[in-house]
């Protein structure tokens, strides 16, 4: 009477921060996630080397995982947690010790000159260390798709691609990041407004799904993140009753109560800055509001355009600190049932978490599928996925690593993440 699936992969997420890692670990095992890709990093290379060697020796009980330590972005360097390549010559050098320290893949970021990016793809396939990431404002989607870009990151960063004027979108957020160095707060919030407004009213499906031919063409992978569409698009007002509801939710017991308040505060001051700047622009609440819905619309037309093009998704939750609301492990069900609103079926939403990352990772042979031979990560559920997406919560045990952990020692693990994460 029960349901065995593969162990899950949340294929963007950032649980290795060193106050994370303790509680995160735990949460995301308790959840079903038995692997992660970890896209970006401060912990020391040869931690982040040892930890993974840990895991999958049986040492620690926590999901596998692969890591490319720090995110290289191009200037200004003004992130301690990223390093930074100004120069094609300064990005071979960063891809080099990266692959030499045992990393596996390189992340590039959005502020990347056109010239830099290319020598991250040159040097990347030289040493044979895949290239992931964020496409750069230099670049557009299909160029670094041509170029031999493994996968790219996000809906909310790329949903110029499927825009008719890409164009002019890219310029917009170009001149955006120079008002930005120049502490033109005003003009870079111009720009980005009407960046915003651009993507919303040139989106178009046909353009998307040839962009996804192109992808499945090039084998490049979409990693679109939806679930952190809750955290940019909530609608509530900090002294609504629903407002309230939202900080009731059990899972913040297992992350510390501080970030919680973070957030809190953080939601509260972003909806009074929302709705404050639009009526000192003039326009209504009831305007704004409707293209938040639109935005929301599109980034699930845009996922569900790539894979009628052909696109292979893998699905992420973007996890960390800094999206209100996006949790570990559990935030990975939420994006399976959102990839099944956008458009795709159960068993191709449960594929994103399950035989794709295999197929990505080159692991067919251990990982994504339910076989013999193959390491022992799975998941037992009470209830049928294919006839309700949202039945992947109903868990009832969990195999990480060829060890079986029943429903009290799950919930003993997350018993164990509430008092790591609020020592």
């Amino acid at each position: 009477g029960k349901f065995l699936m593969p162990g899950l992969w949340d294929m963007h997420v950032h649980p290795l921060a060193a106050s994370r890692w303790e509680w995160a670990s735990r949460v995301q095992v308790a959840n079903g996630i038995t692997g992660n890709r970890v896209p970006g990093t401060s912990r020391p290379l040869a931690e982040i080397v040892r930890l993974r060697n840990d895991v999958e020796q049986g040492r620690i009980i926590a999901p596998r995982f692969i890591a490319n330590g720090p995110i290289i972005d191009g200037p200004p360097a003004n992130r301690k947690d990223r390093s930074f390549a100004g120069t094609p010559e300064e990005m071979r050098k960063e891809v080099n010790r990266l692959h030499a320290a045992g990393m596996d893949f390189i992340k590039v970021y959005t502020n990347l000159p056109r010239d830099v990016f290319f020598a991250a793809v040159e040097e990347s396939r030289r040493l044979g260390i895949p290239l992931d990431g964020h496409v750069p404002l230099t670049v557009t989607a299909v160029e670094a798709s041509d170029a031999g870009m493994r996968s790219i990151e996000h809906s909310y960063r790329h949903r110029m691609s499927c825009a008719t004027a890409e164009a002019d979108i890219l310029g917009l957020l170009i001149e955006q990041k120079k008002a930005q160095a120049s502490k033109n707060y005003r003009l870079a919030q111009q720009h980005e407004d009407r960046a915003f407004q651009l993507g919303l009213s040139t989106y178009s499906s046909d353009k998307c799904v040839e962009l996804g031919r192109r992808f499945a063409r090039n084998g490049t992978w979409f990693v679109p993140t939806l679930v952190e569409m809750q955290t940019r698009f909530r609608s509530e007002y900090p002294e609504d009753a629903a407002f309230t509801e939202l900080f009731k939710d059990q899972r913040l017991r297992t992350m510390p109560a501080a970030t919680a308040q973070e957030w809190r505060d953080e939601m509260a001051w972003n909806m009074g800055f929302l709705v404050g700047r639009e009526i000192q622009a003039g326009r209504s609440e009831e305007t704004v509001f409707r293209e938040r819905e639109q935005e929301v619309t599109n980034r699930l037309k845009m996922a569900f355009d790539l894979h009628r093009g052909g696109a292979s998704l893998l699905a992420g939750t973007d996890a960390d600190a800094a999206f209100h609301l996006v949790f570990f492990g559990s935030s990975l069900h939420e994006e399976l049932a959102l990839l099944v609103k956008a458009g795709l079926t159960p068993i191709e939403a449960l594929r994103t978490a399950t035989v794709n990352p295999a197929r990505f990772l080159k692991a067919e042979d251990s990982l994504g599928t339910i076989e013999q031979g193959k390491l022992a990560d799975l998941v037992l559920l009470d209830a049928n996925p294919l006839d309700d997406i949202k039945n992947t919560n109903r868990i009832r045990a969990v195999v990480v690593n060829g060890l079986y952990l029943g429903r009290d020692a799950l919930d003993a693990l997350l018993k164990e993440a509430e008092k790591a994460a609020n020592p």
